[in-house]
């Protein structure tokens, strides 16, 4: 009687591990859901021998493009799927942006939000994305990545409380959401308040609270609209009078009224709701002390250049400038209804030019890049480290891995950083398998 196989060798001409140098000619070892061994192939294959596996207990699945970390999506709105018609288009203004969505939000018939979510899932999977910051505002698609063995967290959002509101029904409302969504098996859980301008000082402050007593992570969409930029010399951010008291402004909609000059994360800091279990979405409209700010609290932000081109945002973000002062980065496709897809690859690569075009000189843009969309994501949600770490192939990782269609050329230093900048330039589409915890996800190599 034949033996089953007990590991799967995966063999590339390029393996990128992202936390260790690139491998040319590498293999990874998969075993029970995770990384047993990653390096080069003669050496992989050693190690299986020495763990007492024999030929015949290996199945061996070899590729002729690159291999990555299962690509990371920071920031989506996978309920949003079925409203490609609003991404698709053009605006003049953010508003005329926001009127195009709520109309059909709004609108009385009935969306199938959990299939629209489920599908979304399924297109990121087919794009190497394993793993997810989905904000979800309805419950019945709260179970996105799960329909599809996702990793990652859905974040509840919480948005339009005034204060008396708030204060009257508020945490009741957000405590019997969470419950409902903990019914359908959604364990992998956090709290988006959804931006400062939507609402008060009061839920600003609160939430952070009871995400924290909840042991939940938090994702805000923060910087993302010209209101929201400051117009205070740094030197000036914490001297003037608004910064006193934190709870003197009932929301920064009335703070922006009175002309005090704060940025809305400035704002934000002010209310203690910025830390290292944070992530903001957009981050566009961010001065020096703004990232200044973000970098001290240990904040991520995930950049997501295509959707603030359609939502008319009035800028691109930094790139470049975060990437020069290391501001920890990640990367977000947004919704369909901002967005024309959800391939990451497709924001990474107007993120390299946008990078260029702003002045960046570094020789390691594409490295950066490739870091963003895995381990960085994977930082952006406290998955980078411990037991159930993804966005990276290292002993004992999740086996979260994406097979590229990309030309590989590692004959000199400078072929292969020709090859990893045609991956981040020409990835998008690629993706040809996707492997979730050791489980096939998606195949066209294989099959």
């Amino acid at each position: 009687m034949s033996q089953q196989p007990k590991a799967t060798l995966y063999a590339a001409p390029l393996v990128i591990p992202v936390t260790g140098p690139v491998i040319c000619g590498g293999a990874v070892a998969v075993r029970d859901g995770r990384i047993l061994h990653v390096g080069t192939r003669d050496w992989v294959e050693q190690k299986l021998t020495e763990d007492g596996l024999a030929p015949q207990q290996v199945d061996v699945r070899p590729w002729r493009g690159l291999v990555t970390p299962g690509l990371v999506n920071a920031h989506t709105h996978l309920q949003y799927t079925g409203m490609a018609s609003v991404g698709s288009r053009e605006y003049p203004s953010f508003r005329a942006w926001e009127l195009a969505f709520n109309k059909i939000y709004d609108s009385p018939e009935q969306k199938p939000w959990r299939a629209w979510s489920h599908e979304g899932a399924r297109q990121m999977v087919e794009a190497g994305i394993t793993a997810a910051a989905d904000v979800v505002s309805d419950v019945e698609a709260a179970d996105a990545l799960l329909s599809q063995g996702l990793h990652g967290i859905a974040y509840w959002e919480v948005m339009d409380w005034d204060n008396e509101d708030w204060k009257q029904h508020g945490k009741e409302a957000l405590l019997a959401h969470i419950a409902d969504i903990r019914r359908m098996g959604v364990t992998e859980l956090g709290i988006s308040p959804h931006a400062p301008y939507s609402l008060g000082s009061g839920p600003l402050l609160d939430l952070p609270d009871i995400a924290r007593q909840l042991g939940m992570r938090l994702h805000i969409h923060l910087g993302e609209t010209p209101a929201e930029a400051g117009h205070l010399p740094s030197r000036l951010t914490n001297q003037t009078s608004w910064a006193w008291n934190r709870t003197e402004w009932q929301s920064f909609n009335d703070l922006k009224r009175a002309g005090a000059g704060a940025s809305a994360i400035q704002f934000l800091d002010q209310l203690a709701v910025l830390g290292p279990d944070v992530h903001i979405a957009h981050g566009v409209h961010a001065s020096r002390e703004d990232r200044r700010i973000l970098r001290q609290r240990g904040v991520s932000v995930a950049l997501c250049p295509r959707s603030n081109r359609v939502t008319c945002t009035g800028a691109d973000a930094p790139v470049a400038r975060y990437l020069e002062e290391g501001n920890p980065l990640c990367v977000g496709t947004d919704s369909l209804s901002s967005c024309p897809s959800l391939d990451v690859l497709d924001d990474v690569a107007m993120l390299y030019d946008i990078a260029i075009a702003q002045g960046y000189e570094g020789p390691d843009l594409s490295h950066r890049l490739i870091r963003m969309m895995t381990l960085g994501g994977a930082e952006a949600m406290g998955l980078n480290c411990g037991p159930k770490r993804i966005g990276q192939i290292n002993v004992g990782a999740q086996a979260d891995l994406a097979f590229f269609d990309v030309p590989v050329d590692v004959s000199s230093p400078q072929a292969l950083e020709d090859t990893m900048e045609r991956f981040v330039r020409h990835g998008s589409g690629t993706c040809r398998a996707t492997i979730i915890e050791g489980r096939v996800a998606y195949d066209r190599i294989w099959n």
